[in-house]
Formats: structure tokens, sequence, C-alpha cells
């Protein structure tokens, strides 16, 4: 099934995703650095996230788990000039990489690369730090839940918040697997339910290039 999935994936981009040179220049700096390109987004999976910025004409994105800056990179280039992005990456050896990344794409937006864990970052951030549009988590699963609720407090109504690998293969369902990833995902969806900020959410499985694994999307109220 992953050659048929993958096999689509090229399909679907080759038909429907234009080849872009900063965006290829990007996955080949992170290959040449040792990085595994598994860890960033599917190139169909980026365009997903640039026509939801679009359709809802954010301005103002956050991001958390910037890896090489990838995604980061499809988020910022669906902005307006005058965009704003704050992206968040807690290892330094990924922040590096990512910083070289959107040094060499040159994007008018402002992208700020804040390295540290998510949490703390965001708990350091002023009372009076201007709301997010929206927000793309994609950071440790183990925190998942404690993400939600840091980006409900700097979200307004209206944000769109998408959590990313949030079924994992099916292991969610899996009763005898206890990792604290896991974990965090069945938090996360018993955090999702019925809650107060949150006017309506889902969450999709996928399949494709990156195996068997979801999106999770909410819209604040």
């Amino acid at each position: 099934m992953q050659k048929m999935w993958t096999e689509i994936d090229a399909y679907i981009d080759s038909h429907l995703i234009p080849e872009d040179p900063i965006l290829l220049q990007t996955l080949k700096n992170t290959e040449d650095n040792g990085f595994p390109d598994h860890l960033a987004v599917a190139p169909n999976q980026g365009m997903l996230l640039q026509m939801l910025i679009q359709m809802n004409q954010c301005k103002r994105v956050l991001e958390l788990g910037t890896f090489a800056a990838y995604s980061t990179i499809w988020l910022a280039r669906a902005l307006p000039e005058d965009g704003y992005i704050l992206t968040i990456e807690g290892r330094d050896t990924h922040a590096a990489l990512a910083q070289e990344n959107i040094n060499h794409a040159k994007l008018p937006q402002t992208i700020e690369l804040q390295v540290g864990r998510a949490a703390d970052v965001l708990k350091a951030l002023p009372q009076d730090f201007e709301a997010f549009d929206f927000i793309f988590i994609d950071a440790d699963k183990q925190s998942y839940s404690e993400y939600l609720e840091l980006s409900l407090n700097l979200s307004h109504s209206g944000t769109i918040i998408v959590l990313d690998n949030v079924v994992r293969a099916g292991e969610i369902i899996n009763s005898k697997n206890q990792k604290p990833s896991i974990e965090g995902i069945r938090d996360m969806f018993v955090a999702l339910k019925n809650h107060p900020k949150i006017l309506s959410c889902t969450a999709l499985q996928t399949v494709g290039s990156k195996g068997h694994d979801g999106f999770a999307l909410v819209l604040v109220k």
C-alpha cells in the first residue's frame, strides 16, 4: 500500500503542485545536511496549508515545529508581503538549518524563528502580543494538549488551528501503545471534545508519501 500511496502523491504533485525552485532547494539543502525529508510535510499537504491561509486572508501565522523550514516557507508564501510568521523550533541543529533555508528563500514576509521549547517561548510572549490568524502545530506530540491551550490563548474568533500527525498509522486506537507521543495525541482529542473556546473541529486521516496519518482542524469560537 505504501508504494501505491507514494505513487499517487507523485501523480497529484505532477499535475497540481507547481515546481518551485526555492522549495526544491530547501529539500535538497536539508538532505545535503543529512536530515531526512520525511520530517517535513508533503508538497500536497503544504499546498493545503497554503490554501487555508489564502482562503481566510490570514496575515499572522504561528508555527510550532520548524524543522528545516520547508513548511514555514509554504506558510509564509501564502501571506501578503506585509505578513508575519513566528516559527518555533526546539532543536538547535534544526533551527540552524531552518534559518539557512529561510535566508536563502529571501521572502518579503517577516519570518521570525525562535529557538526553545514551544510552550516556554509562547508563555514568554508579551500579554499584549497580537493574536494569530492561523496556527500550525507540528512539534512534540506529547505536548499537543498544552500547545492547543496556549494557541487558543493567542487566537481570536475565526482563527484556524491545524495539528499534524494525529493518527500515527492508527496507533491512537491501540490500547497497548502507551508511548508519550501517542498518549499526548489522545490527550489532545480529549481536550478538543466540547472545548468552550472551539466553534467546531474535526480530524481527517491521510495516506500518502508520508504514510498513514492525519490532521486535526480547529476553528476558534
